[in-house]
């Protein structure tokens, strides 16, 4: 790589980290890129998880694995992502561990009225026969304030590492099938409670982590119609599989989900616009809020992504450089919950290594 083009890349990604620096004080609810139990990367969030039907998804691996036989070439890849309050990480993973000291607690669930969190490394490996997947970390949180005079905490955390395994097989040249296993070791927090109940055994007792291990087994069809548009049709039977508990705090849908996508001919670039019909890990108790519409525009190493669905839309950019890749994602969202309509915005940004 030359010296001009690792300057470019350097600059790209301070660019990158000035623009989370500089929004690490902006109020953020839950957002509709980031889910409790759901890890994606920053261009599966660019698209608004609109993905069933993208065959080249550059950070991670395909959302449905009958696409696994339509890779073209074998790769090795690690990503690093990280979400605005990024400075509450190390408290958040102290929580986790009951490693907590009353002046951690105050000083977290007093500093701002509303915090989350995304950060997050997966190892990926993908060729025409099968893909895997390595997540050794991911860290999730969220935590809302209401009512100042007697503090009422709404609060959740996880913890998750695990594997992720895909196969597929061509039926004809345009017609596939494949399974996607997942493996994952899962250690959460999710409680609502008064924030002088803190300084009771009963209430310490509210935040010690629950632990949960889970299998996945997914299977998918994908097929690719001979047309100038290339429209592309996918079916995954998600969150189809077993839990080593009957919790049920967080809710993985078990559910058939629905993409198609299209990609209309340009003058310049590649674009591909994607349909989803799928629930992730929150209540969606209407039909349209499970819509999800992501457009791509790939012009040479840049992928320019944005996204909408009923609860925020994202636009964002992910440049590839030989063995390095960095991306930065903007999304705004709504949350509203107990008459609390809150309207905010979170940034993302992820640096990669390809082999």
């Amino acid at each position: 790589m030359s010296v001009n083009r690792i300057s470019s890349v350097l600059t790209f990604l301070i660019t990158c980290f000035s623009i989370v620096d500089a929004s690490a004080q902006l109020a953020f609810s839950r957002n509709s890129r980031t889910f409790e139990t759901v890890n994606s990367s920053l261009f599966i969030k660019g698209l608004a998880h609109a993905c069933l039907a993208q065959i080249d998804v550059p950070d991670a691996l395909p959302c449905n694995p009958a696409v696994t036989p339509f890779n073209k070439k074998a790769s090795l890849n690690a990503e690093f992502l990280l979400s605005n309050g990024y400075s509450n990480l190390q408290s958040v993973r102290s929580l986790m561990s009951s490693e907590y000291s009353q002046e951690l607690i105050d000083t977290f669930f007093s500093k701002d009225k509303v915090i989350q969190i995304e950060a997050g490394v997966n190892i990926n490996f993908l060729s025409k026969f099968l893909n895997a997947q390595y997540n050794p970390l991911s860290v999730k949180a969220y935590s809302v304030v209401r009512n100042e005079a007697n503090p009422d905490i709404d609060f959740y955390s996880v913890e998750e590492q695990g594997f992720n395994f895909q196969s597929g097989f061509k039926m004809t040249d345009n017609l596939s099938l494949g399974l996607q296993t997942r493996f994952l070791d899962r250690k959460f927090i999710k409680q609502r409670f008064k924030l002088t109940v803190l300084g009771t055994q009963a209430g310490r007792d509210a935040l010690q982590a629950k632990k949960q291990n889970v299998i996945f087994v997914e299977p998918g069809l994908f097929w690719q119609m001979d047309y100038q548009w290339k429209p592309r049709l996918s079916l995954l039977v998600a969150n189809s599989g077993f839990f080593s508990t009957d919790d049920t705090t967080f809710k993985d849908p078990a559910e058939a989900q629905l993409g198609f996508a299209f990609s209309p001919p340009v003058y310049w670039g590649d674009v591909d616009i994607n349909i989803d019909y799928k629930s992730l890990s929150y209540d969606e108790n209407l039909w349209w809020e499970k819509i999800r519409l992501g457009v791509l525009y790939k012009y040479g190493s840049m992928h320019f992504t944005s996204g909408v669905d009923a609860n925020g839309i994202s636009s964002g950019i992910l440049y590839g450089l030989d063995k390095i890749n960095a991306g930065v994602l903007y999304s705004t969202t709504k949350y509203i919950k107990d008459n609390d309509n809150y309207y905010t915005q979170t940034v993302y940004v992820q640096l990669g290594w390809q082999i």
